[in-house]
């Protein structure tokens, strides 16, 4: 890691130490892809102050190595954190925001989410994201791309939730792309937390050649059908999907996707409380393969003081 990173774990730590209303916050990550580029993160902060898991602020340090047969590189960097929802609803603000270096270049991080309720059965969501593009070629030109969008929810019929999603991304070498989702959700089992799901979405690409250094079509169209999943079992909360569709690209090649992902979220004793979550997606992600598959498995760990 860098000197000013190592100089701001330091400082996290210190801070964690004497609060007394704080946690320590630690988060591993991992995730590999049929191209064989890996990626691995470990996150480390503290929280102050600290008032639950959905009620904090905080600052931390990570640091990701990326590696590809004989070529690797790290990336440091520090992000802040503040998060305040409402428990019931989750309405409210949950933000990540930060920089890193990479390439001998900084560039900025993070993923910020504002929702509110402004009905019972109606939600609104600002989103915006960003971080690098997790290719080899990428990363040793430091390209990076920022998502900013807006979705809103409706309910209806009782059983019934309806999204739609409009957004925009951009990335560092001059490349942007216009985004469109949708997502029907039928409330098949409710008592068990069961729905079948419709998933729609799109993308057109308007910067032109990117020079391989990622997957970039004109066009891109993808649907899936999934079996969705929200059950709380004791004092965890439980989520997952598993889906299935194909993706145009260009408006001729189709290939198949899949998808399979499950998050769990609770208590683990009395003080520490644990995050786990998995994913695995087989569609065309930022490689150009009809077999490309991506993994991801990570932990966040809180203990409070």
């Amino acid at each position: 890691m860098t000197r000013w990173v190592v100089a701001a774990l330091a400082l996290v730590l210190a801070t964690s130490a004497n609060a007394q209303s704080g946690a320590a916050l630690g988060n591993v990550d991992f995730a590999s892809d049929t191209d064989g580029f890996h990626a691995s993160r470990v996150r480390i902060g503290g929280l102050y102050p600290y008032g639950s898991y959905i009620d904090h602020f905080g600052v931390a340090v990570q640091t990701t190595h990326y590696s590809q047969s004989e070529w690797s590189r790290n990336a440091g960097g520090v992000v802040g954190l503040w998060r305040n929802q409402d428990p019931t609803t989750l309405a409210g603000i949950n933000a990540e925001a930060g920089v890193v270096q990479v390439a001998g270049h900084t560039r900025g991080v993070g993923d910020v989410t504002w929702g509110l309720r402004p009905a019972a059965n109606t939600g609104v969501e600002l989103i915006a994201a960003g971080d690098l593009v997790a290719t080899q070629k990428a990363i040793d030109r430091a390209i990076a791309y920022g998502f900013f969008d807006a979705s809103v929810e409706q309910t209806f019929a009782e059983r019934f939730t309806a999204i739609g999603l409009a957004g925009y991304q951009t990335f560092t070498d001059g490349n942007d792309r216009v985004h469109l989702r949708a997502r029907l959700i039928w409330q098949a089992v409710p008592e068990y937390g069961l729905n079948v799901q419709l998933r729609w979405r799109q993308y057109e690409s308007r910067g032109g050649a990117v020079d391989g250094a990622y997957f970039n079509p004109d066009r891109y169209r993808q649907w899936q059908g999934a079996f969705g999943m929200r059950r709380r079992l004791g004092s965890w909360v439980w989520t997952g999907s598993l889906g299935a569709g194909r993706e145009p690209i260009n408006g001729t090649a189709t290939h198949p996707v899949r998808l399979a992902e499950v998050r769990g979220e609770g208590p683990l004793t009395d003080k520490v409380r644990l995050a786990l979550y998995a994913i695995y997606s087989r569609s065309t992600g930022y490689v150009d393969s009809p077999d490309y598959s991506y993994r991801q498995v990570g932990v966040t760990l809180i203990y409070p003081f």
